[in-house]
């Protein structure tokens, strides 16, 4: 019953890429031509369709997330809008600087889920815990506009309109990303995570009616069917973790679609860079989400405070583990842009590939979690498939749209 109820839902995006059916609530014909070229690319190349696809669209509005700027200097060629070459390295690059970014990405996104992890399985609050770590950059956010090393954001009227609308996904994908880790293992996450990319080509389609190349779609199936292999044989399976995880992907998808519709516009404001940018839209994002932690888990507080003292940390080993999870996501999201402002995105997909195997084989060996034979290959033939549809997504490019009157 589990392997019949995981491939239909596996299947489910790998089959709608090879149709073009646009949304009823949102057709083609009716979107900017910017707009529908970005809709079908990866969550983790927003920034790069941004740029490549709309020049027209402001700098601050083509890396909405997460922001380019940290308190590392950037390379000569990255600007706060992360202009990148699509063939290669920008010129200039110091690739010693890239490779400290490469570096600290890696290392931050291992400490996030790996101390994530550990804070939930002895305070099993999820949603209180992703409102912290999203309220938390403002630790990071604060020093820096009061110093001036960036500037105090003040966003007009309608661009503030669309960051909300940015913001509810936003925080929605947090919630369900931290849900799926405090019901499962962090490896076994990260394996489902994979399919973050095929949930945007399939909403992509869904959105602007427009198909993908049967090559890119073709190369879906690796990638699906080694998350099913996997969810079939981990030993702690659960549905509340696959389901979380599922729709995790699901909301990050539509937000990887729809912000960029939502951010069409000029009237920027002030300041509003792409660092600012996603600092706004983090922070609504945590504003959003206090009323559901706040519901769902009020009447659990006192009991996830009592299970931290009978794990044996003190207070003050808490407060840094979670405010530990806060500073690790905001770093590590900005090392990530940071990586994404200096390669080619081919070069970044190999990297966030590898990046993904190292999380898994981190978590494995710190968690000590147990996987089959067919656990591990299934998660090889994911993690691989992600890297093949990668490299077939910059081979087949989707085809070009007609400009439509008025365009």
């Amino acid at each position: 019953m589990r392997l019949a109820l995981v491939a239909l839902s596996l299947s489910l995006p790998t089959c709608a890429a090879f149709t073009a059916t646009p949304s009823s609530f949102l057709p083609s014909r009716t979107l900017p031509l910017a707009s529908r070229q970005a809709a079908s690319l990866p969550l983790s190349s927003l920034s790069l369709s941004a740029t490549s696809s709309s020049p027209n669209l402001p700098q601050h509005k083509q890396a909405l997330l997460p922001p380019a700027t940290s308190f590392l200097p950037a390379p000569k060629e990255a600007t706060t809008a992360l202009k990148m070459s699509a063939a290669g390295e920008a010129p200039g690059v110091n690739k010693l600087m890239v490779g400290f970014y490469f570096l600290a990405w890696y290392v931050l996104n291992v400490g996030y889920n790996i101390y994530v992890k550990k804070t939930l399985n002895v305070c099993p609050l999820p949603f209180t815990f992703a409102v912290i770590q999203l309220g938390a950059g403002l630790i990071w956010l604060i020093p820096q506009w009061a110093s001036g090393i960036r500037k105090v954001p003040k966003p007009s009227e309608s661009d503030m309109a669309a960051l909300k609308k940015v913001a509810l996904f936003h925080g929605a994908g947090q919630l369900a990303t931290v849900m799926s880790m405090s019901l499962g293992s962090v490896s076994f996450v990260n394996v489902v995570k994979a399919l973050e990319p095929i949930f945007t080509a399939f909403i992509g389609v869904m959105v602007t009616g427009v198909p993908i190349p049967w090559q890119v779609a073709a190369s879906m199936v690796p990638v699906c069917a080694g998350v099913g292999l996997a969810s079939v044989s981990e030993l702690s399976f659960t549905w509340g973790c696959f389901g979380a995880a599922m729709l995790s992907n699901l909301v990050y998808g539509t937000r990887a679609v729809l912000s960029k519709i939502a951010m069409d516009g000029s009237d920027k404001g002030e300041n509003m860079d792409s660092a600012n940018t996603f600092a706004i839209v983090t922070l609504i994002a945590c504003l959003y989400t206090i009323p559901i932690a706040a519901l769902l888990e009020w009447n659990k507080i006192g009991a996830g405070l009592a299970a931290v003292k009978a794990a044996g940390w003190t207070w003050t080993k808490f407060v840094q583990m979670v405010t530990a999870t806060g500073l690790l996501y905001y770093t590590y999201n900005e090392m990530a842009f940071l990586v994404l402002g200096s390669v080619a995105p081919i070069t970044q997909s190999v990297g966030n590939t590898i990046k993904r195997v190292v999380v898994i084989v981190a978590a494995s060996l710190v968690f000590r979690t147990p996987m089959t034979g067919m656990g591990i290959a299934g998660s090889s033939i994911a993690i691989l498939g992600v890297l093949i549809y990668s490299v077939v997504k910059g081979m087949f490019p989707d085809p070009p749209k007609k400009k439509l009157a008025g365009e």
